[in-house]
């Protein structure tokens, strides 16, 4: 049984602007239910119309709530659109399997790439939720300073992180992280 390992601070990095995946998404969406719809008008799938027309509604539905949603806080997911969308393409008439796989893997990384980003401090060291995760040690930072939102990770290989953090995190606590950072960088032995 594994232990949760447990943050002295958690820091959640400012969410990034997901539009750009989003049209992409939306576009992949738009291009297969147009696939789809021409092939039940064309080769008049009798057996199957009734799963692509469900399909299709799935996907319609799903990018309708994303595209509408006008909560910033929450953000929009198009999975289910992608999934249904992989199930179209590998019904497909023409058999182009590989299409399907790609929206699948397109479904699977969207959790990934929509992720709150954080990054947990410890006594032990420094910890990026990001994938694969990325772990630093004490020994291999010489600066932690967070500064109006701003968190500046100074290592001792002269390479330099800095992102900004939600505007809520922290404010209160800037000081008691800052001293707790600078307390690990000064006993690092």
């Amino acid at each position: 049984m594994r232990q949760k390992k447990e943050y002295d601070f958690i820091v959640t990095l400012k969410h990034p602007d997901h539009k750009i995946y989003n049209f992409i998404t939306v576009l992949m969406c738009v291009m297969t239910v147009t696939a789809s719809v021409l092939s039940l008008l064309h080769w008049q799938f009798q057996q199957l119309s009734w799963v692509n027309i469900i399909l299709i509604g799935i996907i319609v539905f799903n990018l309708s709530m994303g595209l509408f949603n006008n909560q910033k806080e929450i953000i929009t997911t198009f999975k289910w659109a992608l999934y249904a969308a992989a199930f179209l393409w590998l019904l497909y008439p023409l058999h182009i399997p590989f299409i399907g796989i790609f929206f699948i893997i397109a479904a699977l990384l969207e959790r990934q790439i929509k992720f709150p980003q954080e990054i947990g401090f410890s006594k032990e060291g420094i910890t990026f939720n990001t994938f694969p995760f990325k772990n630093y040690t004490w020994q291999q930072v010489s600066n932690v300073m967070l500064r109006d939102n701003m968190l500046t990770l100074d290592f001792t290989n002269n390479k330099i992180i800095q992102r900004e953090i939600e505007p809520a995190e922290l404010t209160e606590e800037e000081n008691e992280f800052n001293e707790f950072c600078r307390q690990q960088i000064v006993n690092r032995s």
